[in-house]
């Protein structure tokens, strides 16, 4: 294909997260992604988005899918168990992939999905790509130039209101072996591993806080289900260089705990480990005073890009780079939550083997303008 050509791309999966978030934003980036196709178990899902794109066809199955030589990439939204083996059957097929996270149940799936992928000389990328928003890479970028010294301490939450209550699937995260740590640590760990690389000791202590639950919503309403896995987790956290940090994650509740708070020898900052547009915070050593820093031109609007993870993956398709959402680096979280899950069993700290490559800030341009300039926003 021409490298200016927008890569041909089919959601496979197109429950709440498709419709609300990621098919908007893909939209939004139309000189990268062409949405080609859509398909779900739910063929009425699938017929949706294709009536609200007003384009793109709806495939009968998967198989379908990747037997399509127009498809060039699958965009995989699947349930959380969908993930490994949906990516890994796309990849043999000779697709580029783009998963949500986590990228894999376990490890040892991440690693034979990033061997399938290098064998193949095939793209493959993870969500989240909230390291990608304007405020956290200006952030990154200050940190670097010495605005707060030397940074020594890092804290990260990630903690919603119970999941049950309005999540119509609450029970399949909290039976089916994804973790809390699993699947709402990636938010703040993957902006606190972009900007100070890999951890390499995790000491955790992880729980079931509510041990019977029952369904508020969706066509299951009223089910009761026990949780099996936990569903909340702390943990200390000692990176490949040196640095320190803390992390919370819960399904219980909300918290006032600090979203991401990098601390440095001459002051603080404070920025969401999910959201572009929320404010920045600087809190200064010299006055010792909090600042409310304006946010970056570019930054989306309150809420999560979902789509600008899916267009850095198609322009590095396109010009043959690093995707910034990598799969190692999505397999490094992976791991991180097995090891927390697997210290709090045995109640001593665990090492982290896996690695990553780090990458750099963006720079005043953003590999997604290059061409067709910043996308406007549209609607979650």
């Amino acid at each position: 294909m021409p490298a200016t050509a927008p890569v041909r791309l089919v959601i496979i999966g197109c429950g709440s997260i498709a419709k609300g978030g990621y098919q908007p934003r893909c939209l939004a980036y139309p000189h990268l992604i062409s949405l080609h196709g859509y398909f779900d178990q739910n063929r009425a899902a699938a017929e949706e988005l294709r009536q609200i794109a007003g384009s793109g066809r709806v495939y009968a199955s998967v198989d379908e899918v990747l037997a399509d030589p127009e498809v060039e990439a699958v965009l995989n939204l699947t349930t959380l168990g969908g993930h490994y083996p949906v990516t890994l059957a796309a990849l043999k097929a000779g697709k580029h992939a783009f998963s949500e996270k986590p990228i894999s149940i376990t490890s040892a799936e991440a690693d034979e999905l990033i061997r399938e992928a290098a064998q193949r000389k095939l793209k493959l990328g993870c969500a989240p790509s909230s390291s990608l928003g304007y405020e956290q890479q200006s952030v990154w970028v200050r940190i670097r130039a010495g605005e707060i010294g030397t940074p020594h301490t890092v804290l990260g939450s990630f903690a919603c209101s119970r999941l049950e209550c309005w999540h119509a699937n609450a029970d399949v995260f909290m039976t089916t072996g994804v973790s809390v740590a699993a699947d709402a640590t990636p938010y703040p760990l993957c902006v606190m591993t972009t900007y100070f690389g890999p951890i390499a000791r995790v000491f955790g202590f992880a729980r079931n806080t509510v041990p019977e639950r029952t369904l508020q919503t969706g066509p299951r309403k009223g089910t009761v289900f026990k949780p099996t896995i936990p569903d909340h987790v702390l943990g200390a956290l000692e990176f490949a260089n040196g640095m320190k940090g803390m992390l919370y994650a819960g399904w219980s509740g909300q918290s006032e705990f600090p979203r991401l708070e990098i601390q440095g020898s001459e002051g603080a900052f404070s920025v969401h480990p999910h959201n572009d547009g929320m404010g920045i915070r600087l809190l200064s050593a010299k006055d010792h005073e909090i600042h409310t820093v304006p946010s970056p031109a570019k930054a989306f609007p309150k809420a999560l890009d979902w789509g600008k993870g899916v267009a850095d993956f198609a322009d590095a398709i396109r010009r043959d780079r690093r995707v910034r959402c990598s799969a190692e680096q999505a397999r490094h979280l992976v791991e991180i939550a097995e090891r927390l899950n697997e210290s709090s069993r045995t109640g001593m700290p665990v090492a982290v083997t896996s690695r990553f490559e780090a990458m750099e800030p963006i720079g005043d341009v953003a590999p997604w303008e290059h061409s067709g300039g910043q996308a406007q926003a549209v609607g979650r």
